[in-house]
Formats: C-alpha cells, structure tokens, sequence
C-alpha cells in the first residue's frame, strides 16, 4: 500500500501518520487469494504470497510465506521436523536424563566456545542473507522487520521440551545459564556488526517466554539470569540505530517491568485472550509501541464485523494511536475473509 514505509517509520518513532498502520502473518488462503487479484496462492509460491501481503498491510515479519509441501525432516541432532500447510513442528531432542543432558550439552558448549573469537562477518550467515533476501522481494515502500538475535532461552527449552527443561533447569541450571550467556555473547557479536546503513529500520527479537496464563520461568529467575542478557542485546542493537521489535505470545503481565527496562521498542503479539491488556499496558508504558491486540482467537475467528471494527477502534484509542494495528497471534485459516476485511477496513477508515 502506498505510504507503507513512513507510516510505521512515524508511529515507531512517536510521530503521528494519516492512519494507524497494519501489521500481521496471514497463513490464510483464502485472504492471500483475496488480494492476489484473486488468485490462488500456490505452494512454494512466495512472490505471490508477498503480493498479496504487501497489498494487505503495511508490515510483516519472517514466516511461511506461502503454503508449504507437506513432508518430514531429520535434523542432525537426530529431531524429526514436520512440515504442514502453514506450520513446522519439531520433535524434541531426548536424553535419558540429567546428567546425560549435562555430559552432552557441556561437551557442545566446550566447542561452540572455541569460536567466539572468530571476526563476525553478517555477510557470512545463511539467516542474514535470507531475511535481506526477503526484504528485497517487498520493495523499497514496505516494512519488513528483519529476524534477528535473542539469549535463546525457547531454543533451549524448544530443544528438549518444556517438562525435560523443568528438570534440567532444577539439577543443571548452571548448564542453562551457560547456553544463555554464549548464545547473548554471540548475539552481541551479532549486532555489534550492524551499521546504521542496514537496509531496515526494525531487528525482530522472537523469543515466547510465557504461556496463556503467564510466564514460563519464575519471574524472578527471569530477572536475574535472562533480563540483563537481552537488554545487552538490545543495547548493541540501538547503537546500530535500529529499534527492536520483541515477541512474545503469552500472558507478560507480571515481567513487562522487564522487558521495558531491557529496552524494547516494540512488543507483539499482545494476546488479549491470555489477559493482556492494551489500556492498562499503554498506561504504564506510555513509550511503547504495540503490533497486534485484535484478538485472533475468538473475535476474528467468530465475531462479528461490527464487533471487529468497534475492537480495532478501541484498540487504537487505548493507545493513543501507539499501535500497528493486527491480530494477537497469526491470521490463521480459522479466520473468515470478511472478518479480516472488516479488522483491516476499520483500520484504514481511521484517522488521527
């Protein structure tokens, strides 16, 4: 859409656009089809997929583009990676218990060491080339927020799931504080290297730390051990000039004290259904900027279209406009084409 480009570059920076941007995922057919001059989006097909996203909305952030083969995938480590229409999910690494865990995981940990000294050139990465990739295929009049770094703590508890990581965090947690500080050294290294002449605006930090009814880890775990490792993450991301753009699914109630004084300019996907609130969460945070809040499981799924507009319309009013306007997770194929039309028509009819 035209004017996509400056008008999220003035919300994240406290200015005031024509309108309130949108910002979403759509993994729904029927929506991409809708604005691939209604044409169906095939499999594999990303230049279509970024068509159509690109004609919806105003921002977007690395996904399945488009619909994927389904089929299966072994990983080195011995994993198997499902692959479906719209989703990856991967088998967790088993180990016959902790002190198995703590044998393994220190002997990687001895040799991923070894290499922290080593010139960090972002050219040489397989995930940097791909995202700027990506950006490319959006154009020069679109908001692509670029994947970036984190202290890694879902690739941990992602690696061996999260009941194993519950024991493993109670009989080793020296060799998961040990993960997270080589994973914030090599992320710092990371964005160290960025320049201010990077070719976008926004580094994505995905990391979900919580779960519908609040945080995985103990609060005060977080604090202490994970907290100080993002914000020097983010630290040398700023200095870069960049802002940082933090997911989160979950209720983050009880740690927005955290990821606020850890520096984080941006916070998706606000997932309304898990407790989260946008009134209350601008109130206390009158700086941060939101992207989402419209409640993908129930309301967009089910509700009305006069319900989403008026949703929307709150949303925007709660946060004085401090919004990229989208849903709290992803828009899945549960969502109707009219009912996202109707969250999307009610953001652009908007003005300030």
């Amino acid at each position: 859409m035209q004017g996509s480009k400056e008008r999220i570059r003035k919300v994240i920076n406290h200015q005031t656009p024509d309108r309130p941007p949108l910002f979403d995922l759509i993994a729904n057919d029927e929506i991409l089809r809708h604005f691939n001059n209604d044409t169906p989006v095939e499999v594999g097909d990303d230049a279509a997929a970024i068509r159509a996203l690109t004609a919806a909305t105003d921002g977007t952030r690395y996904s399945y583009f488009s619909p994927m083969t389904e089929c299966t995938k072994q990983l080195d480590d011995g994993r198997e990676q499902k692959y479906e229409r719209w989703s990856i999910w991967t088998s967790n690494r088993a180990f016959t218990g902790s002190e198995e865990y703590r044998d393994v995981k220190t002997r990687e940990l001895d040799e991923r060491e070894k290499t922290l000294g080593y010139p960090v050139r972002l050219e040489d990465g397989w995930l940097y080339n791909k995202e700027l990739n990506n950006l490319a295929h959006f154009g020069d009049d679109y908001n692509y927020f670029f994947w970036g770094v984190s202290p890694g703590l879902m690739g941990i508890y992602g690696e061996v799931g999260l009941e194993a990581f519950s024991y493993y965090l109670f009989d080793c947690e020296d060799v998961i504080i040990r993960q997270l500080e080589l994973n914030t050294q090599g992320a710092c290294r990371w964005a160290e290297a960025l320049t201010p002449e990077e070719p976008f605006d926004v580094v994505l930090v995905c990391e979900d730390i919580a779960f519908k009814t609040g945080p995985m880890v103990n609060p005060a775990w977080l604090k202490e051990h994970y907290f100080p490792r993002l914000k020097k993450i983010i630290d040398a991301i700023h200095a870069s000039g960049k802002k940082v753009f933090f997911h989160s699914d979950g209720n983050l109630n009880q740690i927005m004290d955290g990821l606020v004084e850890a520096g984080i300019d941006i916070l998706n996907p606000i997932e309304i259904a898990a407790g989260m609130d946008l009134a209350d969460l601008h109130k206390r945070y009158p700086k941060l900027i939101f992207a989402g809040g419209i409640d993908a499981s129930r309301l967009l799924p089910f509700g009305s279209k006069r319900d989403i507009a008026d949703a929307v319309t709150k949303a925007i009013d709660d946060t004085e406009g401090r919004i990229l306007v989208g849903s709290s997770t992803e828009v899945f194929n549960t969502v109707p084409l009219e009912n996202y039309l109707a969250m999307r028509e009610a953001a652009l009819q908007y003005r300030f």
